[in-house]
């Protein structure tokens, strides 16, 4: 026991002294005093050193402590840890933690790192459901499953509307045009997505849209699907655009 307080105050130490040179230092003996220490308060202070320090190469060590720490406040400081370091890397470990974790002040304690998370990082997207009037339902739906795979595939953190978020995104299908003629099915869409930050304040809006045409049976299925096709070619384009501006 008598080593405990000094472990403690060797990590202390070490944070105060030469940050330039010591930042490593800090960082390595942290992580290591958070992995192995037997003491639980040796642990919370490495979590919250780590926090402090704002070193993402500790991401893997904070997200094992929040999984697999005996204490829960050792848990807990780990949550807060790893929203501090605004790395999306610990959105599915937060979101574990806040459904499963044993101890309930862990499971509310997870909950809010992850809105705060969600909050500070630009790559988090909050997406409404789609407006406009002249989409039904199935068109709008299907607007919304292509925007949240093309976005999540430009690297966005894509979670619901209400959801905590760096920008909320609010998309509308301004036009759906279907003519048949000549034997020839034709599909035109417009749609504008307004990128919205945490303020309140616009902080992109870009428009899209896409053409198909295909021949009696080759429609691939009737006016529903291939409507979702050109969204789905839409989203495509708006997801870059977004990608571009919300850096």
């Amino acid at each position: 026991m008598a080593n405990r307080p000094a472990a403690l105050a060797v990590l202390l130490a070490l944070l105060a002294w030469s940050p330039a040179r010591a930042a490593d230092a800090v960082v390595e003996r942290a992580i290591q005093a958070l992995d192995r220490d037997p003491s639980m308060k040796v642990r919370t202070q490495a979590a919250l050193v780590l926090a402090q320090r704002g070193d993402r190469t500790a991401i893997p060590a904070l997200v094992h402590a929040l999984s697999a720490d005996e204490s829960p406040a050792v848990r807990i400081a780990a949550a807060s840890a790893l929203a501090r370091l605004s790395d999306l890397a610990a959105k599915e470990p937060l979101e574990a933690a806040g459904r499963a974790d044993p101890d309930p002040g862990v499971r509310s304690a997870a909950s809010r790192a992850l809105g705060d998370l969600l909050a500070s990082s630009s790559r988090a997207l909050a997406l409404d459901e789609p407006q406009g009037d002249l989409a039904g339902p199935a068109a709008r739906a299907a607007l919304h499953e292509a925007l949240t795979r093309h976005l999540r595939r430009q690297g966005f953190a894509v979670v619901a509307g209400h959801e905590p978020a760096g920008y909320r995104l609010k998309p509308s299908v301004l036009e759906l045009d279907v003519a048949q003629a000549g034997g020839k099915l034709t599909i035109s869409v417009k749609v504008s997505v307004v990128a919205v930050d945490s303020q309140g304040r616009m902080a992109a809006m870009v428009e899209g849209g896409a053409r198909l045409r295909a021949r009696g049976g080759q429609a691939g299925g009737g006016p529903d699907q291939l409507a979702a096709r050109a969204l789905d070619a839409a989203a495509v384009s708006l997801s870059e655009d977004l990608a571009a501006r919300l850096r």
